[in-house]
């Protein structure tokens, strides 16, 4: 199946401005004679950021489109006066667009380089231990951009919303048709950390205006820490004076809050695990990508054949059901989850003598395999989660006696 629209097609739709001047940054910042991989902040140059923001004010103060804008300062008396839902309304808005617009920049500066993970691959994912060093997280890019439609992915991504996101998935009804897309940028730690430090701005969103939920999160990738310690950074020990903490934004219920590490640290690591799982997908010896094109470029081409404007504009239409971006489609042959046929005795997590009576999880892992000569090379193994325990149609068709 081809890749729905992403949360880039959906900024593209709903805020096509802010597209623009952020790839206009990037198309300035890339003409330098020694261009950066990625921004850390639009303070740190001569950014179209302020312009956007102006215009947004004006839109929000119902100004026509030839209004010069109104800047932030001149906003202040009108958000102090609003009502809370509306200054929650307005917060959710700000810290949504500044994190599109940072990501917009650092994806328009790596090439828009865009891996689809399979809903098997996630799933498998889903099940994998992060027994690793943070060092070996590698991007392919400076800033990707990852998508999912497994329902594992979404289900994990409203999870740290606790009980109100569990009450969603199981009462409510999450829209499972949009596709999460997590934008991922590698940076220095900075402050004197030895390390890097891994942003993620997810979204869950479909087009043309329906957007659920979005979160924020830095982790520092220590150069002697394993990737568990990494998911429970501590910011605000690591760096008093430069906090970087996460951010929850409910997009429903248009609130925003800076995540508490009390819910992120019960409820919010498993979706943080699979995106880390997937980073290391990417760098592991035999991973599956093949690359696609977007499905719209070939519509296109065939609308330009038909003579009835009709039946070409009913064809046309039909784009807005995929990305417009080309993208490595990444594990499209992973099957399920399967039992492992023989071993359903003995073997890891299973202590006990005699056949196990019921079926259970074996959790996938990744090795840091030797190999080459003299085994001076190191290649990444991920060895696949697998159930173990009886066949379901044996149990099934097994004799019982009556007495």
């Amino acid at each position: 199946m081809a890749l729905p629209p992403t949360y880039y097609d959906f900024v593209c739709k709903l805020r096509p401005t802010l597209v623009e001047k952020g790839e206009q940054d990037a198309a300035d910042l890339l003409s330098r004679p020694c261009p950066p991989q990625s921004i850390h902040s639009v303070d740190d140059y001569d950014s179209r950021l302020p312009q956007y923001i102006e215009r947004l004010n004006a839109e929000i103060l119902g100004y026509g489109a030839d209004h010069p804008g109104v800047s932030v300062e001149e906003m202040s008396p009108f958000l102090s006066s609003a009502p809370p839902q509306a200054k929650a309304s307005l917060a959710s808005l700000y810290g949504t667009v500044n994190n599109e617009y940072h990501s917009v920049v650092n994806f328009a500066l790596a090439g828009k380089k865009t891996f689809h993970f399979s809903d098997n691959l996630a799933e498998h994912l889903a099940n994998t231990k992060i027994n690793l060093r943070a060092a070996l997280i590698q991007l392919p890019f400076s800033t990707c951009l990852f998508t999912f439609t497994s329902r594992a992915v979404t289900n994990a991504m409203h999870n740290i919303r606790g009980e109100a996101g569990r009450w969603a998935m199981n009462v409510a009804g999450l829209d499972y048709s949009a596709p999460v897309s997590v934008f991922l940028t590698m940076h220095p730690a900075g402050a004197g950390l030895p390390g890097r430090k891994l942003l993620m701005c997810a979204w869950h969103a479909r087009l043309p205006n329906m957007s659920y939920l979005a979160l924020k999160r830095e982790l520092y990738m220590g150069d002697n820490w394993t990737l568990e310690q990494a998911l429970r950074t501590d910011w605000e020990t690591l760096t008093p004076n430069d906090l970087g903490i996460g951010m929850s934004v409910n997009l429903n219920e248009e609130s925003i809050a800076h995540q508490d590490d009390d819910t992120f640290y019960t409820d919010g690591l498993a979706f943080y695990r699979i995106v880390l799982n997937a980073a290391l997908y990417l760098s592991s010896d035999k991973a599956e990508l093949t690359a696609k094109e977007s499905p719209r470029k070939e519509i296109e081409d065939r609308a330009k054949g038909i003579a009835s404007l009709t039946k070409r504009r009913k064809l046309l239409q039909t784009t807005g059901r995929y990305t417009a971006l080309d993208y490595e489609d990444v594990g499209a042959s992973v099957g399920p989850i399967v039992i492992q046929k023989g071993e359903a005795e003995g073997g890891e997590g299973w202590s006990g003598g005699g056949k196990p009576l019921v079926r259970f999880m074996v959790r996938g892992h990744w090795r840091w395999q030797p190999h080459g000569s003299e085994s001076q090379d190191r290649k990444l193994i991920w060895i696949r989660p697998y159930y173990k325990g009886p066949d379901i149609a044996a149990t099934i068709n097994k004799p019982y006696l009556v007495k």
